[in-house]
């Protein structure tokens, strides 16, 4: 008996020291008490429809060298005071007047005459800076003509087939056709003077196109743009650097040898596009400041048209008493270049055209032509023979074609003889126009 109870006593002994000793290692757990990690619950998993982020994506590769093109089209953005006039003038609604004087890219060759780089300005600069319909193109580009003709053609086409409205804007691209300029420079020169010193004050822009070949005349004309700080936008140097390293072919961005595609007016207009954005975003410069003196001559600055039907001149048509039809148009308003003519034929034999001008430049157009009927006339300027000029030409397509007759330094009389070279008495001759500087 005594044995069983000791067995038990040792029992219930052992027993109360295993619950002291988890009484004093496991403390119960209460709103006071940090938890532990394992008291922790685990983390759950990210929903499956949260999306993932998209990293933000910078300009394509196209865009990096599209707006390359851009940057290097911009020359110089000259003097800004006259163009941030027009551009204020625009979005306060009135009436901006753009005009573009050049050759058969400013016409539109290439492409459609609607798409057209001046087309296409003038779009947008509307879209840009206008406000409705208050922006208005006058576009006289002429095919194959160069400066000297263009000095002669300013009065007509850029104020007088637009009922008197002076351009505000002025863009001058004739870059890639002065190559045979004989003025070197001082017609394209006169053109500038013509604009820039007119009671409007209109702003003017220097355009250099380029030719397939990667040419063109920017290096006679930027330091003409430089000497009267103006904004210049070179084409050649846009997009030669792309031709060159292929992002761009020929075949994209020219339809042949000499005029863009739809795709190269866009790049053209784009580059103005871009001038014009920054030059709104520059601050004013100061007021323009017109040189006191030309740098290559004065003698172009006023030119004056004359044509069969101008009053005023005395003139005696002589053999040359004919008008000629055979004449080229213009695409945007579909008029003959020069209506207004003298035409020999075979019926007016030997007699001599004569004029008397007033004058210190006299330029004379004339028509070239691939017929065979056309032929030579002797030139006489004061009673001397100056040149004698062939109307024939194998590639001429009846176009315009313009020399000088005399250049002098101050107004004076001057008459001038046109008459039919020895044997060529029965041939063709059409003379399209004069111009006389005052």
């Amino acid at each position: 008996m005594k044995r069983k109870t000791l067995i038990l006593l040792v029992v219930l002994a052992v027993l109360l020291v295993a619950a002291c000793t988890k009484n004093d290692t496991e403390p119960t757990k209460d709103a006071g008490t940090t938890p532990t990690a394992t008291d922790t619950p685990a983390p759950t998993e990210a929903p499956t429809d949260t999306p993932t982020p998209t990293p933000t994506e910078g300009p394509s590769e196209q865009e990096i060298w599209y707006q390359a093109i851009l940057d290097r089209s911009i020359t110089d953005t000259g003097n800004n005071e006259r163009v941030k006039k027009v551009i204020e003038k625009a979005r306060a609604g009135e009436d901006v007047y753009i005009g573009f004087i050049g050759g058969s890219i400013t016409e539109g060759e290439g492409c459609s005459y609607q798409n057209c780089y001046a087309m296409q300005t003038a779009r947008n600069f509307q879209a840009d800076f206008g406000t409705g319909e208050n922006v208005h193109i006058i576009n006289a580009g002429v095919s194959g003509t160069p400066s000297t003709l263009g000095v002669m053609r300013y009065e007509r086409d850029l104020i007088e087939k637009n009922d008197g409205h002076k351009p505000d804007l002025l863009i001058v691209e004739f870059a890639v056709n002065d190559g045979d300029d004989p003025t070197q420079g001082k017609t394209y020169e006169g053109i500038i003077r013509r604009a820039l010193y007119s009671d409007n004050a209109p702003a003017v822009v220097l355009l250099f196109s380029v030719f397939q070949s990667k040419w063109n005349l920017q290096d006679r004309c930027i330091p003409i743009g430089q000497y009267y700080n103006l904004p210049m936008v070179s084409i050649k140097d846009a997009v030669v650097p792309n031709l060159y390293d292929g992002t761009i072919t020929d075949f994209k961005f020219f339809n042949d040898q000499y005029h863009p595609t739809l795709y190269g007016h866009t790049i053209m207009a784009d580059c103005l596009r871009n001038l014009f954005k920054i030059i709104d975003a520059e601050e004013a410069d100061e007021a323009y400041v017109l040189p006191e003196t030309a740098k290559l001559s004065s003698a172009y600055d006023n030119v004056k048209l004359i044509t069969a039907k101008t009053e005023g001149v005395k003139i005696t048509a002589g053999g040359f008493s004919e008008k000629d039809v055979a004449i080229g148009s213009t695409r945007y308003d579909n008029q003959r270049i020069f209506p207004d003519n003298w035409k020999h034929t075979k019926d007016g034999g030997k007699k001599a055209f004569t004029a008397t001008f007033n004058a210190k430049t006299i330029l004379l157009t004339y028509k070239k032509s691939n017929k065979n009927t056309f032929g030579k006339v002797d030139v006489y300027v004061d009673g001397k023979k100056k040149t004698t000029i062939n109307g024939y030409d194998a590639g001429g397509w009846n176009n315009p074609y313009t020399v000088v007759l005399f250049e002098g330094d101050k107004v004076g009389s001057h008459k001038i003889e046109i008459k039919m070279a020895e044997g060529e008495e029965d041939k063709d001759f059409t003379i399209m126009a004069f111009g006389i500087g005052q």
